[in-house]
């Protein structure tokens, strides 16, 4: 199951690198790219912090 993993992330890094070749605005994609990354962090610390408070609520902390 690892090594198929692994085969999965190998493709994926080589069709990122065939569609980068063919971008004709590469910065612009990498920031588009980046701003979805950290918006998606963000949203992800934000639904983890909201968890926590409500675990606290119901035990009783």
């Amino acid at each position: 199951m690892n090594s198929l993993k692994g085969f999965g992330i190998c493709f994926l890094l080589a069709a990122t690198l065939v569609a980068m070749r063919e971008l004709a605005q590469v910065e612009y994609a990498l920031l588009v790219l980046t701003v979805i990354l950290i918006s998606g962090s963000v949203g992800i610390y934000v639904a983890s912090r909201q968890r926590y408070r409500r675990d606290r609520r119901i035990a009783g902390d």
